[in-house]
């Protein structure tokens, strides 16, 4: 089996990772900008989430992940 190195996008919600809500990238800026992003929308927008995201690097099997560009 081949693998990928990607950029996991992790999202933590109260202090618990969201499995549910872990994406693969292809590109370290694009998996970074939605970091912080999410991160950014409970400490400087109007929402009050305690959401902090991050990007890890990971292999993934490109034939069953879905790796976003």
């Amino acid at each position: 089996m081949v693998k990928q190195l990607v950029f996991a996008l992790i999202v933590s919600v109260n202090g618990e990772i969201d499995a549910g809500a872990k994406s693969y990238w292809k590109d370290l800026d694009r998996c970074r900008w939605f970091a912080e992003e999410l991160t950014l929308q409970g400490t400087r927008r109007k929402y009050h989430t305690p959401v902090l995201a991050y990007c890890v690097p990971e292999y993934v099997n490109p034939e069953t992940a879905l790796i976003h560009t």
